[in-house]
């Protein structure tokens, strides 16, 4: 017969921090997933990254990029990014603003919110499969 091992010291102190929130609405998207993986459900998003630039396109581009559920705008001393991330329903918003931004030094596109090999040559033609599934 096997003797139980009695507790250490370390097993009798309680939990100083629960292991699990109850509720996590008050985390962003991007804290949820690291803290607790796959809990959240979120939406598959591509998007854009792009530097501001002297142009007639930029406004209209600027336009549809403000479109975007989660646009960012970050200024890095006098330079200015605009982010833009689009779920499949706004596919052919995210069309339209490559379209006048690809061809632009600076331009990166973005799977899920990262950038990945092959985003611009791969996904985001088979990405273009949701145009018109929103409209």
């Amino acid at each position: 017969m096997s003797r139980e091992r009695a507790k250490s010291y370390a097993d009798r102190l309680p939990p100083v921090v629960p292991k699990e929130e109850a509720d996590i609405s008050h985390l962003s998207d991007e804290m949820a997933e690291i803290l607790y993986p796959g809990r959240r459900s979120r939406p598959f998003r591509m998007g854009v990254v792009f530097d501001a630039f002297e142009a007639a396109e930029y406004q209209p581009a600027l336009a549809l990029a403000r479109r975007s559920p989660e646009y960012r705008e970050e200024a890095i001393g006098s330079a200015c990014t605009h982010r833009a991330l689009f779920d499949t329903q706004a596919a052919g918003t995210l069309r339209e603003l490559f379209r006048l931004v690809g061809d632009r030094p600076g331009t990166e596109v973005l799977v899920d919110g990262k950038p990945v090999p092959y985003a611009r040559e791969l996904w985001l033609p088979l990405f273009w499969l949701f145009v018109g599934e929103g409209s």
